[in-house]
């Protein structure tokens, strides 16, 4: 009777505590997602900041090389699909033509099905057009605001990287002291395997992302998707999400393929081709290039994902993954929480530990 109460009042503390947890990153989100961002980047860099000081640079400066290669990179990869875009606009009469036609075949088909007539059919869409202009209109207008709030986001989170590499031993020796664990040996091996977790990850993810688009692009061109590039980039960039971020991408050429293609065989390829490049990137990119960093199963991956799009929206379902693969490290590490690392853990991890 003694021990269930226990257990009664140890599942009570831990259901306050993940709802106080939740509550605080839920509250604090817009301090803290460009805290996790930057914290995870200086983590990405921090291996670059250390080759630059070998050839005698200033912390500070090989920080800020860091940090400036990083943003070319982010310019080059905005610029390129910025020139795509503007493509994609020069072409857009042309491709308002073809989708002219596809409306018509369209009509066509609702009067034989709905016997709703064409007259009847531009009727209602004359009926609707003011709406949908001021739909247009307003979403420019806030992809321009939008758009100052990203120059300004990007700005803090490069602010707090710096810092962040500058003052990353600082960082180290604030948690050692902390004695969360019996030496200091102990948590500084413990955050060097959770910022080497973090890198690897975070590298593994580009280098996927990079060579997904070249593949995708080739694929979409084999095909005759008209603007690969900018769709095998769109694609490839939304692979950053785990699981939903490929279907997600791969929403755009095959509606493109569907709504301008003159054959219907465009999008069966085009899923095809997307069906070949998933069991790639599933047996031999993510495990050869990524790795098995990340010790989440997939149950838990997709419950992680899930949580961070309730918490945090679409930079939850990316960050939250290497946040809980962090925080199984430290789990694994206390006894008391050894049950939350083994929930989250894979069944390798199961039969290793048993032997």
């Amino acid at each position: 009777m003694y021990t269930k109460q226990i257990n009664h009042s140890r599942f009570n503390k831990t259901l306050i505590t993940i709802f106080l947890v939740s509550l605080l990153l839920y509250l604090g989100k817009t301090f803290l997602i460009p805290l996790a961002i930057a914290a995870f980047f200086a983590m990405l860099l921090f291996p670059v900041m250390r080759k630059l000081q070998r050839f005698r640079l200033k912390k500070a400066l090989a920080a800020l090389i860091s940090i400036l290669s990083l943003l070319a990179i982010l310019m080059a990869i905005s610029a390129l699909v910025y020139y795509q875009v503007s493509l994609l606009e020069k072409d857009l009469p042309r491709l308002e033509q073809k989708l002219t036609e596809k409306a018509h075949q369209l009509q066509g088909l609702l009067y034989e099905k709905a016997d709703i007539t064409t007259q009847e059919q531009e009727a209602i869409l004359a009926e609707k057009k003011p709406d949908i202009i001021k739909a247009v209109f307003k979403s420019i207008r806030n992809v321009l605001v939008q758009g100052l709030t990203i120059f300004l986001f990007v700005f803090i989170v490069l602010t707090y990287t710096f810092f962040f590499l500058i003052y990353q031993r600082k960082i180290q020796s604030f948690f050692v002291r902390m004695h969360f664990f019996e030496t200091h040996k102990e948590a500084q091996v413990l955050l060097a395997r959770i910022s080497r977790i973090v890198h690897d990850y975070l590298k593994g993810t580009f280098t996927v992302i990079f060579i997904l688009a070249i593949i995708y692009a080739l694929g979409f061109w084999a095909i005759g998707i008209e603007h690969a590039i900018l769709f095998a980039i769109i694609t490839a960039l939304l692979r950053i999400i785990p699981y939903f971020g490929s279907f997600l991408g791969i929403a755009f050429p095959i509606t493109f393929a569907f709504l301008l293609e003159d054959s219907p065989w465009a999008v069966v390829l085009v899923v095809l081709f997307f069906m070949v490049t998933q069991l790639l990137e599933a047996n031999l990119l993510t495990p050869y290039i990524t790795g098995s960093r990340v010790k989440l199963n997939p149950l838990a991956t997709i419950l992680v994902i899930l949580l961070g799009n309730l918490l945090w929206g679409v930079p939850g379902m990316i960050l939250f993954i290497p946040l809980f693969a962090s925080l199984k490290v430290v789990f694994d590490q206390i006894p008391q929480l050894s049950p939350y690392g083994y929930i989250l853990g894979k069944e390798d991890d199961e039969v290793i530990n048993s032997k």
